[in-house]
């Protein structure tokens, strides 16, 4: 019992928004690992196999070009063009190979150049995988590399669009209370508490009907045509009472002590509502009667439901968000604001097309730095696009209802 106990615990505690942000964390470092210790080594091969064969080709290459410039140097014309075709072939089989002329030996080393398999290099290509942006600036080659990130995929995607859902809720409510404290000045509509009052029944005693001047008592019984006598009586007590003041009539000659004196609530027979009849056969059967408090206590929450977020109020988060975000890359990259911008609108909208990312100068010594900050940048940006995109549900269901009830195709009393 007590091992369920713990286990009912810890899966609670596992699918809680901690614990949703916690797996998604925990995943992308576990994938940034894997991803690293798959294709660093083959990283590396790669850069073997491409430098022996670009190291011939450039030394025929110049074999050539010497050929051509000792062949006739009178004919500068003909020479001229003979290396430029040379070259222009030279270029083209570079391109195919792949070749930049790293140091393939020193890749890694201090000193070195960078890998792109690095641990920061593969956090980034994780983040980018689980959050479907997929830039394509580094992918895996190997076979297992290839099969480790599809079974990756299928279980992070879905890990992070709970984890997005999930947070982007909580984010909203936290920002529809955080806008109707301070945008809307605590002037949003509060709920309405109810509260049950017990009244118990009083029955008029006979000759009960009494005034005296302070009180504005009724000393008498009250006229018989008035609307009082319309309302029929149903209630055995309300027999006996009539049947006693018969009684009292016909031996009027006997004293009786006066009761105690009770006030009587006016009432316009003609004003009620359904309402009101039911509160006041419950008064009579004594049942507990509940009335509305529209009392504005401090202790009162706020219906966040019920409030929503204009939609100009999230386009400015995410415009901030974005605009943040490229002053940010502007600083470290050396982008302009447009090029800056373009990538935080690419990168936080998932379409990734990978033309502009950060970290790729792999010779400075930042670009790891700079690779981790943008995986953080990523994971924040996608849950505060996902806040925004409930509020802005929200906000449109709001209108469409408010549409509908003023063509009458909606009530006022449907959800």
């Amino acid at each position: 019992m007590q091992k369920d106990g713990c286990c009912r615990k810890f899966t609670k505690f596992l699918f809680s928004h901690i614990g949703l942000c916690g797996m998604v964390v925990l995943y992308s470092v576990a994938g940034a690992f894997i991803f690293e210790h798959l294709e660093k080594a083959n990283e590396v091969a790669v850069c073997d196999d491409s430098r022996r064969e670009y190291e011939p080709f450039e030394n025929k290459t110049l074999d050539n070009m010497l050929k051509v410039i000792q062949s006739d140097p009178t004919d500068m014309t003909s020479i001229s063009l003979q290396l430029r075709g040379i070259l222009q072939a030279f270029r083209d089989n570079t391109i195919v190979i792949g070749y930049d002329g790293t140091e393939c030996s020193l890749m890694g080393e201090p000193g070195g150049p960078s890998n792109k398999w690095s641990w920061s290099g593969s956090l980034m290509f994780s983040v980018t995988v689980i959050s479907t942006i997929g830039y394509g600036h580094i992918a895996p080659k190997t076979v297992w590399g290839r099969l480790v990130c599809i079974a990756y995929a299928v279980l992070g995607i879905p890990l992070m669009l709970l984890c997005l859902a999930n947070i982007g809720e909580v984010l909203a409510d936290i920002f529809r209370f955080i806008y109707s404290k301070i945008c809307c000045c605590g002037c949003c509509k509060r709920k309405q508490k109810t509260k049950v009052v017990h009244i118990k029944p009083s029955i008029p005693e006979p000759d009960a009907w009494r005034t005296n001047e302070k009180s504005k008592i009724i000393t008498s019984m009250p006229p018989q045509h008035t609307e009082f006598s319309k309302i029929p009586s149903k209630t055995p007590d309300s027999d006996r009472g009539s049947r006693d003041v018969k009684f009292r009539n016909e031996s009027s000659r006997t004293p009786s002590p006066l009761p105690k004196p009770m006030k009587i609530v006016p009432l316009d027979i003609k004003t009620l509502t359904r309402s009101d009849l039911t509160n006041r056969s419950q008064v009579v059967r004594g049942e507990p009667m509940i009335l509305d408090d529209d009392s504005d206590d401090d202790d009162d929450d706020f219906d966040e439901k019920k409030i929503t977020v204009p939609l100009t109020v999230t386009m400015i988060v995410i415009a901030g968000y974005i605009f943040g975000g490229a002053m940010l890359f502007g600083l470290w990259e050396g982008w302009d604001n447009l090029q800056s911008a373009y990538f935080c609108f690419i990168t936080l909208s998932t379409i990734g097309f990978g033309d502009v990312v950060p970290g790729t100068d792999y010779e400075s010594e930042q670009a790891r730095t700079q690779l981790v900050l943008g995986a953080i940048y990523i994971l924040f940006g996608m849950a505060i696009l996902s806040m925004c995109f409930s509020l802005m549900q929200d906000e449109i269901i709001a209108k469409c209802k408010w549409v509908g009830q003023k063509l009458g195709i909606l009530d006022k009393s449907d959800d």
